[in-house]
């Protein structure tokens, strides 16, 4: 540290730089940065520092500025402020000699390939703009100078425009297939164009198209894009249309089977007894897992024993070795009278971290056992890193959570599997909850259920789970589950915090519980966010009379979803088949995820409980 001046001091002083900063005053700053130059944050405003100074430097200079600080995140973010001022000031020999290979981004790829372009690097840069023009969506206004020249070289053939208008159709973008149809300038490619745009437009015409047109590559694609639109829109209508389709066309048996597999699968649900009979003709000569899969579970879902080994049967042998499957198969023999077989099976699964094992576990009677490592903290493998982590202590210190995740996201980056291991231990060391898990993940430290699974926020989970009369650890599993223990997480949907809330769901239990709530930001305070979490939780427990599934479900997917799926089920099968059977992969994952989350806080905790409470097992599902 800086002579003369403790940590809080420095603290103190950083502050003041950055709002001279904040104030362009980047003289003041440098008067007093020799009394900051050791403390951790520094380089942040020397990063700031020099991106109000980008427009003076040199190419080299900021290649040597990135080179330097290549350790922190932000030298990630430099290069494309760079290339949009020099692209401002059209600077484009300074371009050409900082980029020297394609960049990242569409826009900077416009910027590069033009800049080759205005240097002379023409055969490149007319190259790029094919390989930039040939996208089934608009492109950046970059790229229009590059077009513009590209197209007066007369290298935007008929073909290359038909070949767009397929990628526009497959990416379903009627505005670019409306634009690209009045490019074409020969006779027979106009009419090619107007006939593309009409089957986009009216997919009810593929089988028609497809008898009409000779059978040719070009016309099968618009053929199977036709027929892909039209299961979506009238999975009935595609079905009727599919035969003449890829007969007419000449598809290929791999290509046939393929979009039988995707008019199939659009028909998981159907009522009808011979579309259901044609599904079932296509799936059994399928090699489309995720297609088997969905007919699987259709099979549990009505309580089909018979059926689950019939389509198990249809993976392959890989496939059929999975956990998941080798528990389906034993609980179908167990089901019908297989006995011996069953357990056997069954037998093999126990003893493993994995749902289905302890599914197995259950079915039989046996002690829930899993497989459990340590890793001891070994300081001298991160002792090359210590720099990046006296940064991550600091930005946690001062509250700077999201720069703190970008440096901690950097580091995982650059190291090798045994340092992000012990990454994830020093993580642990500090409490740093949710880079622990983090850092976990990146390692796959899938055995190591201590590292994996912290001990974060037990004081609020226990106030509130004791308030709400809800199993803490529920709470602590399912807030492992939706941020990883992250309090600051924001989903793309808009969902925050630890037990990510959505706004609105805040604004309901607010007023349904008179809860004092100011508004979203709140739902980042730790305290906050488990409050309203553990009060939505209660009222669906409560609904769902102490069912977890139920309740997490409902959480995940929405309580009406849950409704739908139990109408399917109409009670007939228990917890483990209803799970099974939930359409979502995200939805099926989480609940499995949580209830072995619990299963593993339960362990650490040294906390009693079972699996499936004896309400959940006893229910009807």
């Amino acid at each position: 540290m800086s002579a003369g001046l403790d940590l809080e001091q420095q603290r103190k002083v950083y502050e003041t730089a950055q709002d001279l900063i904040d104030q362009n005053d980047v003289e003041g700053y440098l008067k007093l940065k020799g009394s900051i130059e050791s403390y951790p944050l520094t380089p942040y405003v020397d990063y700031r520092v020099f991106l109000k100074q980008l427009s003076e430097k040199s190419p080299q200079q900021v290649r040597a500025f990135i080179d330097e600080y290549k350790s922190f995140p932000f030298s990630r973010r430099i290069s494309a402020p760079y290339l949009s001022h020099l692209y401002r000031q059209e600077a484009w020999p300074q371009i050409v000699e900082f980029q020297k290979v394609e960049p990242s981004g569409e826009r900077y790829q416009c910027i590069f390939y033009v800049a080759q372009l205005q240097q002379g690097k023409r055969t490149a840069a007319l190259k790029g703009a094919e390989h930039m023009w040939l996208r089934g969506k608009s492109i950046a206004d970059e790229c229009d100078p590059l077009f513009s020249a590209w197209e007066k070289a007369g290298k935007r053939t008929d073909q290359l425009i038909l070949q767009r208008m397929l990628l526009a159709f497959d990416a379903r973008n009627g505005s670019l297939i409306n634009y690209l149809h009045k490019l074409p300038k020969t006779a027979q490619a106009k009419q090619q164009a107007k006939g593309m745009k009409a089957l986009f437009d009216k997919p009810e015409t593929v089988a028609e198209f497809a008898k009409r047109q000779p059978a040719n590559d070009f016309n099968r694609q618009q053929a199977e894009y036709a027929l892909k639109k039209l299961a979506r829109k009238d999975v009935k209508l595609a079905q009727k249309a599919y035969q003449t389709v890829v007969s007419a066309q000449k598809f290929s048996p791999e290509a046939t089977q393929s979009l039988a597999d995707y008019i199939a699968f659009r028909l998981t649900r159907t009522q009808s007894p011979s579309l259901a009979k044609w599904r079932d003709a296509k799936t059994e000569t399928s090699h489309d897992v995720p297609l088997i899969e969905t007919r699987i579970r259709l099979s549990i879902q009505n309580g089909d024993w018979q059926g689950v080994q019939k389509w198990i049967a249809v993976l392959d042998k890989q496939q059929q070795k999975s956990l998941r499957w080798q528990y389906w198969l034993g609980r179908s023999e167990l089901a019908l009278g297989n006995e011996a077989s069953g357990k056997q099976r069954l037998a093999k699964l126990v003893g493993q971290r994995n749902f289905y094992s302890v599914a197995a576990a259950e079915a039989l009677g046996k002690p829930v056992v899993y497989s459990s490592s340590a890793t001891k903290l070994d300081k001298k493998v991160v002792l090359p890193y210590q720099k990046s982590l006296d940064r991550v202590q600091e930005l946690i210190k001062t509250d700077k959570i999201a720069a703190a995740k970008s440096e901690w996201r950097h580091l995982l980056s650059r190291v090798d599997s045994k340092e992000k291991a012990m990454l994830a231990a020093y993580a642990a060391s500090k409490h740093w909850h949710h880079f622990t898990v983090v850092a976990s993940i990146e390692a796959k430290m899938w055995d190591n259920i201590p590292i994996r699974f912290p001990i974060a926020h037990r004081w609020w989970f226990d106030f509130y789970a004791q308030k709400h009369n809800i199993n803490p650890l529920t709470m602590m599993a399912l807030a492992r589950q939706e941020s990883a223990l992250d309090s600051e997480a924001n989903s793309p949907v808009g969902a925050r915090g630890l037990m990510q809330i959505m706004p609105k769901t805040a604004q309901y239990t607010a007023r349904k519980y008179k809860l004092d709530y100011k508004g979203t930001r709140d739902l980042n305070n730790v305290s906050k966010n488990i409050e309203i979490g553990s009060h939505y939780l209660q009222g669906l427990m409560e609904d769902y009379d102490n069912n977890r599934i139920f309740a997490l479900a409902a959480y995940n997917a929405g309580p009406g979803r849950v409704k739908t799926w139990r109408e399917r089920t109409q009670g007939n099968v228990d917890a483990y088949a209803f799970i099974e059977a939930i359409p979502f992969k995200e939805t099926r994952g989480y609940v499995q995820n949580i209830l072995m989350f619990e299963t593993y806080y339960r362990d650490l905790l040294g906390a009693d409980g079972t699996f499936l409470n004896p309400n959940e097992r006893s229910s009807k599902y």
